[in-house]
């Protein structure tokens, strides 16, 4: 008579941990819900009994750091294609156009600043347009007449006018 492991019955999937555990669900399920674990071993370049293992008993440190490591990454899509990090860098398909962490940060605060300035230009823009309405243009036409006015009859006072033009001095009316 066989005696029954309890590693599986118990551990299975359990011991893994949350992202590594749906890192192998998501990437390395068979249809009946079951791990792949020749796929699995390929992808790792281990064998499919450590893959086993694994599952039994959990990963090694190297595997939860790998899977940290590839959710943080590029992922794999046709709009993604070409670029890839080295040393630090995002390197872009475009010839000659790569990247610093410092970089892309300057491109980040940049669009955010012009988005605020097209924010400040449409209200700008608003108040402008209010300014220019026909009541405010026929206030500020008042204004400059009233103005025009007041400057011509200034202009007929003694105040400025040529010394030989009035016999008398206004101290002495």
């Amino acid at each position: 008579m066989r005696i029954q492991s309890n590693k599986n019955n118990f551990n299975g999937l359990i011991t893994m941990k949350p992202k590594t555990r749906s890192f192998f669900l998501a990437n390395f399920r068979r249809e009946n819900s079951s791990i792949d674990t020749q796929a699995a071993a390929g992808f790792f370049h281990v064998t499919s009994r450590t893959i086993n293992n694994w599952v039994a008993t959990g990963c090694p440190d190297w595997v939860d750091h790998y899977v940290i490591m590839y959710l943080r990454s590029i992922p794999d899509t046709k709009e993604w294609d070409g670029f890839k990090f080295i040393e630090g860098r995002l390197y872009t398909p475009y010839n000659k156009l790569t990247f610093a962490p410092s970089e892309l940060m300057k491109v980040f605060y940049d669009r955010q600043f012009n988005r605020l300035d097209r924010v400040e230009r449409e209200q700008l823009k608003e108040q402008v347009t209010e300014l220019r309405s026909d009541q405010e243009a026929a206030a500020i036409r008042d204004e400059l007449d009233y103005m025009i006015k007041t400057l011509n009859k200034l202009k007929l006072s003694p105040i400025v006018a040529p010394q030989t033009s009035f016999t008398k001095t206004i101290r002495n009316r």
